[in-house]
C-alpha cells in the first residue's frame, strides 16, 4: 500500500452541484448549491511516459459522477453524500487514494457560518 506523499495527486475543484440532501426536510425540497472537491492520488508515470490519456484518470468523467451522484441522489448527512461518491469514484476509475470534500453553502442555523464542510478520504 503506497503513502499518499509518495502518489501523484490530480485535484478537481469547484464543482457546483445542486443536491436535495439535509437532516432538514425543507433542505432536500428546496435544495441547495454544494461545491465538491475531489483529489485523486495514482502514480500517473505510465500515463506521463506515453502521453496517454488511457493511462490516467479522465477527470471530466469524474465530474459527471460527482454531478450524478450529488444531484440525482439524496442524503441525510453530508458525511454519506461524501463516502458514496468517495465509493464509487473507486469503484470506476481505480485511483490508490480518493478525497471528497462537500461544502455547503447556505446552512439553515442560527449561527452565521459562511461554509460547512465535510471530507472524506478512502483507499482502494
Amino acid at each position: 500500500m503506497s503513502n499518499v506523499e509518495d502518489l501523484d495527486k490530480i485535484s478537481i475543484r469547484g464543482i457546483n452541484v445542486l443536491g436535495h440532501h439535509g437532516v432538514d426536510e425543507a433542505e432536500r425540497q428546496v435544495g441547495q448549491r454544494l461545491v465538491i472537491d475531489v483529489d485523486l492520488y495514482q502514480d500517473l508515470e505510465p500515463a506521463i511516459a506515453g502521453d496517454d490519456i488511457r493511462r490516467t484518470i479522465n477527470y471530466e468523467a469524474v465530474c459527471a459522477l460527482v454531478e450524478k451522484v450529488a444531484g440525482e441522489e439524496e442524503f441525510l448527512l453530508l458525511e454519506s453524500l461524501a463516502s458514496e461518491i468517495a465509493k464509487r469514484i473507486l469503484e470506476t476509475f481505480n485511483p490508490e487514494v480518493v478525497t471528497v470534500r462537500v461544502r455547503k453553502m447556505n446552512i439553515p442555523i442560527s449561527t452565521r457560518v459562511g461554509s460547512v464542510e465535510v471530507e472524506i478520504r478512502r483507499r482502494r
